[in-house]
């Protein structure tokens, strides 16, 4: 499906076997495990936070990134399918090849809808935090949960817009391959100087943007840590809002450094195609430009999968709405005390 190129050479440094074997472990049993369960586990947070309810702005911006997350991870998991589908089942059938290829490439652009969707909520979220830290009194009046919807809604809908403006010229093309005398679908004509720009600002500023707002919550809980030390005094009340607004930062700041971490690679693959040349779909290192694709398709599941545990770890409300859900129990403490 990938070596479709009609270069008679033998290309790049991973040998036609490692690329196919490769192919088959990320492809075949990491990427459609890490698609089905991220479905899942989103589809989980979907729930738990509608139970928990979406008046407040922290609830309402974990609830749209667990969609979007959740669009990703079963987009990404057909992609594994029909790629599945066409190295086994109708391996060497064509009419049904090529119509599965088309599904794959689709698949392929269709994910980057949701996943621009959960850059901006990230950043959001890590930019909203850093607000509450600097100015906490101002921000309670100033970024409420409806103008917080809207930054995403904005932000979400300008990255929708220049994608459909990319995507809307694209074709499926037919280009046999001399070395097998197959056929393979190729997308063509969607305006990729558009999408390299706009992936590169939108992926590096928010990469920046997140980097920065950590920095930020790690200096401000470690204070709010050292302080609760040296405290004893304060009231009850106070202690309970002092207590979830540490919980609320940790949340954040773990999202935020699992975001970091998920998109370094794609940061790294996106420069090296600038200082290498023929890193690409049709150069002379098409199977490790490839698998470059593959284990950022890794990472960014992982990114849509590990948000559960740290709802579970950091979030009171969760825990308590998701033990009630799988376990059926209930606890007599009240939950407007908890984020």
């Amino acid at each position: 499906m990938y070596n479709h190129t009609e270069s008679g050479e033998t290309s790049g440094i991973i040998s036609d076997e490692t690329f196919e074997f490769l192919g088959l472990f990320f492809k075949v049993i990491v990427n459609p495990a890490l698609g089905a369960t991220g479905f899942c586990s989103n589809f989980i947070n979907v729930v738990i936070f509608i139970k928990i309810g979406l008046s407040d702005g922290v609830s309402q911006n974990f609830f749209i990134l667990s969609v979007s997350d959740g669009l990703s991870s079963i987009i990404a998991f057909v992609n594994s399918v029909v790629y599945i589908l066409q190295h086994t089942i109708f391996n060497g059938v064509e009419r049904v090849e090529l119509f599965i290829q088309t599904i794959y490439w689709a698949c392929f652009y269709a994910v980057t809808f949701p996943q621009n969707v959960s850059i901006v909520t990230t950043v959001v979220i890590a930019v909203v935090r850093c607000c509450c830290v600097a100015m906490p009194f101002r921000v309670r009046y100033l970024l409420t949960a409806s103008r917080q919807l809207a930054a995403i809604l904005v932000s979400s809908g300008t990255a929708v817009a220049v994608l459909l403006f990319v995507f809307t010229p694209t074709k499926t093309v037919y280009v046999k391959n001399p070395q097998t005398n197959r056929l393979y679908a190729v997308f063509v004509g969607y305006r990729w100087g558009v999408y390299t720009v706009f992936t590169a600002i939108t992926l590096y500023s928010s990469f920046i943007i997140v980097i920065v707002c950590v920095i930020i919550l790690s200096v401000s809980l470690n204070r709010s840590m050292k302080f609760r030390e040296i405290s004893a005094s304060g009231t009850a009340g106070a202690e309970n809002d002092r207590r979830k607004d540490m919980r609320v930062v940790k949340t954040v700041v773990f999202v935020s450094v699992v975001f970091i971490i998920c998109f370094s690679p794609p940061s790294v693959f996106s420069l090296l195609k600038v200082f290498v040349s023929g890193l690409s779909s049709q150069g002379r290192y098409r199977k490790e430009s490839q698998l470059f694709l593959m284990v950022n398709e890794m990472f960014l599941l992982l990114n849509a999968n590990v948000n559960i545990f740290i709802y579970i770890l950091c979030n009171t409300r969760y825990q308590s709405k998701f033990r009630s859900l799988f376990f059926k129990t209930t606890t007599g403490s009240s939950e407007n005390n908890k984020i």
